[in-house]
């Protein structure tokens, strides 16, 4: 398996990256700053320097996988979600397309259930994530959107529950479970769904069965 890692240097992507090493799996990241080469080197990685803003096609030459973990932070503003959360991914979903690449997984959100439903603070971000998370489902590539609720940096329990809905009180979800969503989604090989979780109280490798 050959996969690469976009967004590897963001709060879920570093975890995302850390976990990805701890299994075995060789994977490359791609990075925006040079500055972080010898630290995913570290981790058995082959980083790429690329700006998401740019062409960087040519850097899923020979990918069988590409996570794509990046995402606008919360302060950057519209321009930036539309950028990162949407026509970034759209990128790298045509991208993959064209390196010949089989499986794409994006940590999506799970106010894309209903962006129109978000709180007004989030509407838009949730309808750039939704209309990423379309484009790839229509992509003809096998594909998994990850859909966590509100993330946090608590160290992760092992735990989640499956829901569909983030308009009821749900429980945060660390980011540390959501790494090890991506990482168990990709041990089982989980394709062509939509999985929308906040925090719970079921193993995550039991919710992810639960799904095949």
């Amino acid at each position: 398996m050959s996969i690469a890692l976009i967004g590897a240097t963001g709060r879920t992507g570093r975890l995302v990256a850390e976990k990805l090493h701890r299994a075995g799996i060789p994977f490359r990241a791609l990075l925006r700053d040079e500055a972080q080469r010898a630290h995913f080197e570290g981790l058995g990685a082959s980083p790429v320097i690329v700006d998401l803003a740019q062409d960087f096609c040519a850097a899923l030459a020979g990918v069988h996988t590409v996570i794509f973990a990046a995402g606008s932070a919360e302060t950057e503003g519209a321009e930036q979600e539309r950028l990162i959360d949407r026509d970034a991914i759209i990128k790298a979903v045509n991208c993959a397309k064209q390196y010949g690449a089989d499986r794409f997984i994006v940590v999506s959100t799970l106010l894309a259930y209903a962006p129109e439903r978000a709180p007004d603070a989030l509407q838009h971000y949730a309808q750039m994530k939704r209309a990423s998370d379309d484009y790839l489902i229509r992509s003809g590539l096998d594909y998994l959107v990850l859909r966590p609720g509100t993330l946090t940096m608590e160290p992760g329990t092992g735990t989640i529950e499956i829901t569909t809905d983030a308009q009821s009180a749900r429980a945060s979800v660390s980011r540390e479970d959501v790494a090890d969503v991506v990482l168990e989604t990709l041990r089982v090989g989980l394709v062509n769904t939509i999985v929308g979780f906040a925090g719970g109280s079921e193993p995550i490798g039991d919710a992810v069965a639960a799904l095949r």
